[in-house]
């Protein structure tokens, strides 16, 4: 079965409220992320110590962005380069114990979960994600979460080659580089911006509420690129400027476009 959250280059920490966060930049997430990892480091493998540490571990956490969103304090790194975040209470973590109950939800829950990408994602469409982005855990939550945003950045490079995005592509290095600058869209985004939650923002009762570019207000023409700029959240009461974030999705388009490996010959 293919699982999003544990790929062979990639990996994701979204179900366990990663991004429940204030300060989602990816120095903040990854703090957190190490305050977590070494303190459970020290802890025995049992189900008493485990829980008295997720206990105090969520005690001296952010606070969350969805109150309504739990947050795992058992997530963290499971390599110590810090490129792959993953449960530390899981039997792949601890070396054979199965201490999930200790955590924001039980075994059962994280054993059946599966997050809505899992449906709407081909595995094309995954493996071709997780090598563009391989070993940035921040960038690729973000992405695979986001299903919309990846598959409108596909189809703009697609419009502009002529040629459907596929994974042999991403053997040429120049241009897995501009793919990879392409989706980094999603965490350069200004202070306060809400498009790292794809085409929805936070409600005032915490839940996710629909999101769109009102351009009659903007006194603008809806722009050709209206649903990654949605997805990034490129609206002036945002904290984006329209125009200007409009014109940096065609640059970076264009880029994608030129680096895209040619046939020889061509």
């Amino acid at each position: 079965m293919l699982r999003l959250c544990q790929t062979a280059g990639a990996s994701c920490g979204a179900c366990c409220g990663l991004y429940n966060s204030h300060d989602l930049s990816r120095e903040g997430l990854r703090a957190e992320l190490s305050r977590r990892t070494r303190a459970l480091a020290r802890v025995p493998r049992t189900p008493a110590a485990f829980r008295a540490a997720a206990a105090a571990l969520a005690e001296g956490a952010p606070t969350p962005l969805f109150p309504s969103v739990r947050i795992c304090p058992l997530l963290g790194f499971l390599d110590a380069e810090e490129t792959r975040v993953g449960c530390l209470a899981h039997p792949l973590a601890t070396g054979g114990a199965d201490l999930r109950d200790c955590g924001a939800y039980d075994v059962v829950t994280c054993d059946a979960f599966l997050c809505p990408s899992h449906a709407w994602l081909s595995e094309e469409e995954a493996a071709l994600l997780a090598r563009a982005l391989a070993g940035d855990f921040h960038l690729y939550g973000l992405v695979v979460t986001d299903v919309p945003f990846l598959r409108a950045a596909l189809a703009g490079v697609a419009t502009r080659t002529g040629t459907q995005v596929e994974l042999r592509h991403l053997e040429h290095a120049p241009f897995r580089a501009a793919l990879r600058r392409l989706l980094a869209l999603k965490e350069e985004l200004a202070p306060g911006s809400e498009g790292l939650f794809g085409a929805f923002r936070p409600g005032n009762d915490g839940e996710p509420l629909p999101r769109r570019i009102d351009y009659d207000a903007l006194g603008a023409a809806p722009s050709p690129y209206d649903e990654i700029l949605t997805c990034v959240g490129a609206d002036p009461r945002s904290g984006n400027d329209l125009e200007s974030f409009e014109g940096e999705v065609a640059r970076r388009l264009d880029a994608a476009a030129a680096a895209f490996p040619r046939p020889a010959g061509r």
